[in-house]
């Protein structure tokens, strides 16, 4: 699976959340495949939700990461 299709499967899980954070690592590659830039915030807007960058080694998650 490539992070598009992991970041369709936690919205999908959590459709309430109005925010996801995704890993670091992950981040560069989710942008490019969804053909946006992140915002001044550092924030993109996919299926109606915010996305932001997590941090390294975070998980998917609809909780802000520790290390943010």
């Amino acid at each position: 699976m490539d992070i598009r299709a992991l970041v369709d499967l936690a919205i999908d899980e959590d459709p309430r959340s109005p925010c996801l954070w995704i890993p670091s690592e992950y981040w560069p590659a989710f942008c490019e495949a969804i053909r946006q830039k992140p915002n001044l915030i550092g924030a993109v807007i996919y299926r109606n939700k915010t996305i932001r960058d997590g941090g390294p080694w975070s998980d998917i998650t609809s909780r802000q990461p520790t290390n943010a």
